[in-house]
């Protein structure tokens, strides 16, 4: 009979609205590799922003009514040799529109002249649908008015607004609307080593340390030995230690002198040297505070105990029972996904099921982190 025992007979129904996720088995080897869990250290993102004015909407836009688009207006017409001697004259503009211009420079940076997605956002304009963002220049999102490098101008953007979603008409891309004006290179490498930076699922002292293993492991393999592990005297240096463990986040990698020159395949070979062995999971029960959803990680278990379900009985967790129905002593922690299996049998909803797992968690009798997400 089960470990997780009703002693209180009610009608049972299956509880839709609560998720029951449980971890399937853990990776064999070779279905993990570091790329996979690992990104290089300046492999990153990084934003251009601008403001400008959109033009052409059908009577859509904020002229008129924002003084922060006359003012970008006014300012338009002087720069052009048009100027307009008061906001007035420009009081029926309901077709133009002041904007957000922002830019995403990819995480292995972009070259000058390179052709990127514009996003485009309105303050107050009722829909850019139809609009053409006028040319726009574009500067680094973290400005300083102290440090001349982030008031260059890096890029222009313009041309015709799509809208992403009819729901949202005040959000558009303009395709291709971005020409870099400069290079966007980033330095992945720093005295000679690249560092691995683990994603935050799997930073851990343990993820790290395999991580260094595995790379050192195909790196002492004969066919990279015979290629890498020699000096300039072409002597063999035996047991090289290429990968370090500085944390539980952080892998140092060191990259050979003969690799140096040209160091994108070697590169290349650490990202996708698979990680033949993987820690355990930790053991953790997540909830989520918006649909109650549970998650459940790694051995999860609830120590023998009475859970009192108001309108429904008691669960008597934990324990066997005879053939005539009575409670033997304890036979010991029941895992927590059989737990969840019965509680999602009965007609508990998922506010109630987020309750016992809570009560479980205060009492000490869930051996496992809990953790709420959003």
């Amino acid at each position: 009979m089960s470990s997780v025992m009703r002693e209180k007979t009610t009608s049972l129904a299956a509880i839709g609205a609560v998720a029951l996720l449980l971890a399937a088995p853990g990776p064999v080897r070779g279905e993990v590799r570091v790329q996979d869990i690992a990104y290089l250290q300046g492999q990153r993102t990084n934003k251009l922003m601008g403001y400008g004015l959109v033009v052409g909407l059908n009577g859509t836009g904020d002229g008129g009514k924002n003084q922060h688009t006359m003012r970008a207006l006014m300012a338009m017409h002087r720069r052009f040799h048009q100027p307009a001697l008061s906001t007035d004259e420009l009081k029926n503009a309901d077709n133009v529109a002041i904007v957000t211009v922002e830019v995403t420079i990819p995480e292995y940076g972009a070259r000058e002249g390179q052709r990127l997605d514009v996003v485009v956002s309105s303050f107050a304009a009722k829909s850019l649908a139809g609009g053409q963002l006028l040319t726009t220049p574009l500067q680094f999102a973290m400005f300083d008015e102290n440090d001349p490098g982030t008031q260059e101008i890096l890029a222009f953007a313009g041309g015709r607004i799509d809208l992403v979603d009819k729901d949202v008409p005040t959000r558009g891309i303009v395709r291709g609307g971005c020409t870099l004006e400069r290079d966007f290179f980033y330095s992945f490498i720093l005295d000679g080593r690249i560092t691995l930076v683990l994603d935050d699922a799997h930073a851990s002292f343990q993820w790290a340390q395999l991580v260094a293993r595995a790379i050192n492991h195909e790196l002492r393999n004969p066919a990279a030995q015979d290629y890498l592990n020699r000096n300039r005297h072409r002597r063999r240096v035996v047991d090289t230690v290429f990968a370090e463990a500085i944390g539980p986040k952080n892998v140092v990698v060191r990259i050979p002198q003969p690799e140096l020159a040209r160091p994108a395949g070697f590169i290349s070979r650490v990202l996708q040297t698979e990680v033949f062995m993987t820690p355990r999971q930790a053991a953790r029960v997540c909830i989520n505070r918006v649909n109650h959803a549970i998650t459940v990680t790694g051995a999860a278990t609830i120590s023998p105990t009475v859970v009192t379900l108001p309108g429904l009985g008691t669960l008597a967790i934990g324990t066997g029972a005879d053939d005539k129905g009575k409670r033997k002593r304890p036979a010991g922690d029941v895992p927590f996904e059989e737990f969840l299996k019965t509680l999602n049998n009965l007609q508990l909803g998922p506010q109630q099921m987020v309750e016992v797992v809570e009560q479980l968690h205060r009492t000490g009798t869930l051996h496992a982190q809990l953790i709420y997400t959003e």
